[in-house]
């Protein structure tokens, strides 16, 4: 682990200490929680801080690990200052609203709090251009294996879609179908058990881009037609897992 944390660094050491900060701010939170017992939702009001930083943490590290295969200094300078001026501006206005033991999403119960959820909707966006950007750059990569190459592709494909998939949340704000945010749900994610939950397909296809990254490089680098043929597995199951909420359903009650 130590030698791949210095391997990152010299691939792209903002990204990399970034990231980095990410998962110290984490535990850090962890331990918050054990001493602030506030609830938001039936969960502690430092649960989805410390979801979001722990997914931005393993996102800034992905995108700083990859950006290496981009022949193109100026474009991974745009990119990774880019990127990480977004997600940093959304952990603030996260962070800033469970302060103050409020909600940072779906919040629109004053003016302050509707300001602040979207412009966390137009960071995100921004975000997304950043991302298509990395995409047009990675199919023009030449010299990659083939299967690593699609399944990163792909991988980015699935992340933009997932990411989308927020603003369906956002437009009715809520990720719970058919009832009421703040149902029981699964440990620590906090997923529906007896109700759909738009939250599934939405971290399914955001770290679709670690799970068809990582499975181009160690299991089908060589073997392109096995890693379209997981990659589409992958999305045909993980939209399964939208389709399924939208009906207002959930396969997780045995958790």
């Amino acid at each position: 682990m130590k030698n791949w944390y210095f391997e990152l660094v010299r691939r792209n050491r903002l990204l990399a200490d970034s990231g980095l900060l990410c998962f110290i701010i984490t535990a850090c939170l962890v331990i918050l929680s054990f001493f602030d017992g506030r609830e938001l939702f039936g969960v502690n009001i430092w649960n989805k801080p410390i979801k979001f930083y722990l997914s931005i943490g393993v996102l800034l590290w992905t995108t700083g690990w990859l950006m290496n295969d981009i022949p193109n200094p100026k474009s991974v300078k745009i990119i990774s200052i880019g990127t990480l001026f977004c997600l940093v501006g959304e952990l603030v206005i996260i962070t800033l609203q469970a302060v103050q033991g409020k909600a940072s999403h779906f919040n629109v119960a004053s003016p302050t709090d509707g300001i602040l959820f979207a412009m966390m909707g137009i960071l995100i966006f921004v975000n997304s251009l950043f991302y298509i950007y990395l995409l047009i750059l990675f199919v023009r990569v030449k010299g990659l294996e083939k299967g690593y190459k699609i399944g990163v592709i792909l991988g980015l494909l699935i992340f933009l879609i997932g990411g989308y998939e927020g603003y369906m949340m956002a437009g009715r704000l809520s990720h719970t179908v058919g009832a009421a945010d703040g149902q029981e749900g699964v440990f620590f994610l906090s997923w529906a058990k007896a109700y759909g939950d738009l939250r599934i397909f939405h971290f399914l296809g955001l770290h679709g881009l670690q799970v068809l990254s990582l499975a181009g490089w160690y299991w089908f680098k060589e073997n392109p037609k096995g890693i379209w043929i997981f990659g589409l597995i992958y999305i045909i199951l993980s939209s399964g897992t939208l389709w399924y909420a939208l009906q207002g359903k959930s396969f997780l009650g045995f958790l």
